[in-house]
Formats: structure tokens, sequence, C-alpha cells
């Protein structure tokens, strides 16, 4: 059994690669949505190190202000990369800023939508604003600078 179908088999949601089309211009718009499921918190605990109870023990958890086990915030924004890798062209992030405003559950979609905001032609760069929300509830705000080869 491949890595992928053994991700598939435990839960987990495998999005197809495909680039979005256009061309980066101030203004330009994208969107990208996922569930994160128990295994994609198991698997990011393994690849991270980041063991913390909050992830992982529901008796722990249920005693923060969050009630129950929540979703890295790490693992919740590599979304966001999976998002930018999408854009037309070769994409390098340069710099990232992000804000978390509220917990993401295991099983929740998460839809990151992206606003490219300043647009340097020239340089090849692109400063991108970055919400992330469950549902209509908005759960990271930020914005990213990226290269495109």
């Amino acid at each position: 059994m491949d890595m992928k179908e053994l991700y598939n088999n435990m839960g987990g949601e495998i999005k197809e690669f495909e680039k979005f089309e256009g061309d980066l211009h101030k203004g330009y718009k994208f969107t990208y949505e996922k569930r994160l499921s128990e295994v994609d918190v198991q698997f990011f605990g393994l690849v991270s190190g980041d063991f913390n109870p909050v992830h992982f023990d529901e008796k722990i958890a249920s005693g923060t202000r969050f009630g129950g086990r929540i979703v890295h915030g790490m693992l919740t924004t590599s979304l966001v990369s999976a998002a930018l890798a999408r854009l037309p062209g070769l994409v390098i992030i340069l710099e990232t800023y992000f804000r978390y405003t509220a917990p993401v559950r295991i099983g929740d979609v998460v839809k990151v939508e992206g606003v490219v905001k300043e647009a340097d032609m020239a340089k090849k760069q692109y400063k991108i604003d970055i919400t992330c929300s469950v549902e209509d509830k908005t759960v990271i705000q930020g914005w990213t600078n990226i290269l495109i080869w």
C-alpha cells in the first residue's frame, strides 16, 4: 500500500493538484478548501514533533478555553501554502504573518481565500491578503509575500 492509499483509507482527503488559471495582478482572487481530519492531526504531530495535549488529549483539552481538542494552527496555515502552490507559475514564499482568531476542530472544512493586494511585476513579487474560515467564521487572518518564477 502506498502512502496516498494509506492516508485515504485512514480518512484523509487528497486534493488533486491543479494550477489556478489567469495572470497574477492586483485584485486577483483565489480560494482553496480542505477538510482536516484525525489522520491529518496525527500525521502533523509525527512530522512536526508537536504533541501538545490540546491536539491529542481530549481530557486535558476539554479543560482549556477551547473545550476540546483542536487542530494545530500551523497545520491549518499549511493549507495557505497548498493554495499558494496552485497560483500560476512557480511560487516561492518569502514572508508570512498569521493571526489565529478561532480554533479549528477535527473534521472542519477550512476555506483559504487570497487577494493580491500589491503586485511588483518587474520583481515578480506579490503581497497577498489571506483569510481562512470555517463556515462563515474567520479562524485566521494574515498576509504573505511571494515570488513567482
